[in-house]
């Protein structure tokens, strides 16, 4: 059975985790933006906060999972 050194993962590709996480809030942001500008939803914290993290954790799952692939592949080359 491999064994996957979380920690030393986590700091290896601690940049690429950054960005992910930039990336989600990015993409979430606009999203909201667009549907604030065209009408689709309010301006309010009630109407924009189910919808944002919502879109947060949609694109956090893809990015955790693509760094978990990441982590096993990587074990199993060590």
């Amino acid at each position: 059975m491999a064994v996957i050194d979380v920690d030393t993962f986590v700091k290896n590709n601690q940049e690429q985790i950054y960005s992910l996480v930039n990336a989600a809030l990015n993409r979430a942001g606009d999203i909201i933006q667009k549907k604030v500008a065209s009408g689709e939803v309010g301006p309010s914290l009630q109407e924009i906060m189910p919808l944002l993290l919502y879109e947060i954790l949609v694109t956090h799952t893809v990015s955790t999972l693509t760094l978990v692939a990441d982590m096993v592949n990587s074990s199993r080359d060590n």
